[in-house]
């Protein structure tokens, strides 16, 4: 079968689905290796394999994860930035090998791995998934000296900020190449925080990665979650703040910082899926008063006066609009 290389919203997407031998694994080894590792990859199990390789390169870091098949993914020594690979096991077992030494991550352990190291490597001992990130070793190793004694060496386990580091790196993956050349080097920042904070450092640098990455990483989770719950017309600040295991002041505060308050970032995303949602043909013969609560508005009037005051009509007006051009 035929390598599967496609984009999405997300980075660059190599897939192969099929026997380990041919044209067509060879040629999806080449790409993959070529474009993603630098290195070379075995199947770890008999019979025909799926991996689905994510790859984003950003500003300082390449963000590289696969799913699928036990794998065994090997540095040739030929890594282009001279990296140190930090790995998140997140939905596999893992096993870091560098030199004699070696270390077993279970799910949702972190580990370090040297990618520059001829015949190093990271293994996805079962089925499931993992992410990594590639860092400039001179980047990382500014943050953290002793970076490289950590290298295959058990790490302290924080499930709290594993958690966090992956749905941020999930939400890199989705958003991040539609940004532009500043917003793509603050995830970057962020991401590099959040590994810094994981790998443990001293003083001055700690207190910056909290409160860059840590922060950043905490506003995307609370933004994902309303996002989610949007249609709920009784999400509260005070409810999200519990799901979170936040104050509602420091969740306020993350908002403020980002120059929106909490409730104006609500009433915005309200407003622009109300405003999808009246140019959406299925919604057609809806009421208005539907289409608000489908927003998550419970008071009728307000959604009017909000929607005029955002977008300088009615929501009849954009309702009919939409059925002219039909």
């Amino acid at each position: 079968m035929a390598a599967d290389n496609q984009s999405n919203r997300g980075g660059p997407r190599l897939g192969y689905t099929g026997d380990p031998d041919g044209p067509a694994y060879d040629m999806w080894r080449e790409e993959f290796c070529r474009r993603v590792m630098c290195g070379d990859v075995a199947p770890l199990a008999t019979g025909p394999v799926r991996c689905d390789v994510t790859a984003l390169p950003l500003p300082g870091l390449m963000m590289s994860g696969a799913a699928g098949s036990p794998m065994q993914f090997v540095a040739t020594g030929a890594d282009r930035d001279n990296a140190l690979a930090f790995v998140l096991a997140t939905a596999a077992p893992m096993r870091i090998t560098v030199g004699g030494r070696s270390v077993d991550l279970e799910p949702m352990g972190v580990g370090l791995a040297d990618a520059a190291h001829q015949g190093a490597d990271v293994s996805q001992l079962t089925e499931g998934r993992f992410q990594s990130l590639f860092i400039d070793r001179r980047t990382l190793l500014a943050y953290c000296p002793d970076a490289e004694d950590r290298i295959a060496r058990p790490l302290g386990h924080n499930p709290a900020l594993a958690a966090m580091l992956r749905q941020y790196y999930d939400l890199a993956v989705q958003h991040a190449p539609g940004l532009d050349a500043l917003a793509r080097s603050a995830v970057s920042q962020h991401l590099l925080d959040l590994v810094v904070l994981m790998l443990g450092t001293r003083g001055d640098k700690t207190e910056l990665a909290k409160d860059r990455g840590l922060a950043a990483a905490r506003l995307e989770a609370i933004k994902a979650d309303i996002l989610a719950r949007l249609g709920d017309g009784s999400l509260t600040l005070a409810e999200l703040a519990q799901r979170h295991r936040m104050s509602p002041r420091t969740i306020q505060l993350l908002f403020e910082r980002s120059g929106a308050t909490f409730s104006e970032f609500v009433l915005e995303q309200r407003l622009l899926r109300a405003a999808r949602l009246l140019r959406d043909p299925r919604h057609g013969r809806g009421k208005i008063s539907d289409i608000a609560y489908l927003a998550g508005f419970n008071d009728v009037s307000y959604f009017h006066r909000s929607f005029r005051r955002r977008f300088g009509i009615t929501p009849l007006d954009a309702k009919m609009r939409r059925s002219e051009k039909e």
